[in-house]
């Protein structure tokens, strides 16, 4: 019986992440391709061109992005290690930063391709697309109000002297014992 609920699960699961796949739509913002190839007047040489770099470019980003978690994977196992081997956590560290400056080098050298191939008169358009684009979105929230405190919307206090714990705090208070 057990079985037979946990496959009906299993499969009602499954058929609702395909109907789900298959009804989400393009992420706003962003126009269809055609549209946009129409717009900037892209010749089908040139749409074909900007879909193998892009292609080539997502392929690259998932291989790199792999790679970037597996090295910080392996970076959290060096530092949760008993004894921390602090040369293999700088090496680690460096194989992380060397990982994202690869990506960054991907990602622009795949931009000035793509900027190759478009004529002057392309690219202009393409910048006032972009820029309309983000109008037509709203402003960027910014990465720090995530981390606001729900009920005041401040930032909280820097880790260390001045921060949580310290004296004059109004936070939790740590005993002396504990300390």
């Amino acid at each position: 019986m057990r079985f037979k609920v946990l496959t009906a699960v299993g499969a009602l699961a499954v058929a609702g992440a395909v109907v789900a796949a298959q009804e989400r739509p393009r992420r706003e913002g962003r126009p269809d391709r055609a549209a946009l190839q129409a717009e900037l007047g892209l010749s089908a040489e040139q749409a074909a061109q900007l879909k193998k770099l892009r292609n080539e470019g997502r392929k690259q980003a998932i291989r790199q992005h792999a790679d970037l978690r597996i090295a910080r994977l392996e970076l959290a196992e060096l530092m949760e290690a008993p004894t921390v081997d602090e040369r293999a956590v700088a090496a680690k560290v460096k194989v992380i930063s060397d990982l994202q400056g690869a990506a960054l080098k991907a990602r622009t050298d795949e931009r000035l391709a793509m900027r190759r191939l478009l004529s002057p008169e392309q690219r202009e358009k393409m910048k006032e697309l972009r820029q309309g684009n983000r109008r037509d979105r709203g402003p960027r929230p910014e990465r720090a109000r995530r981390h606001l405190h729900p009920a005041t919307g401040e930032a909280p206090p820097p880790p260390g002297p001045g921060g949580p714990g310290a004296e004059g705090d109004d936070g939790p208070a740590v005993s002396e014992q504990a300390r």
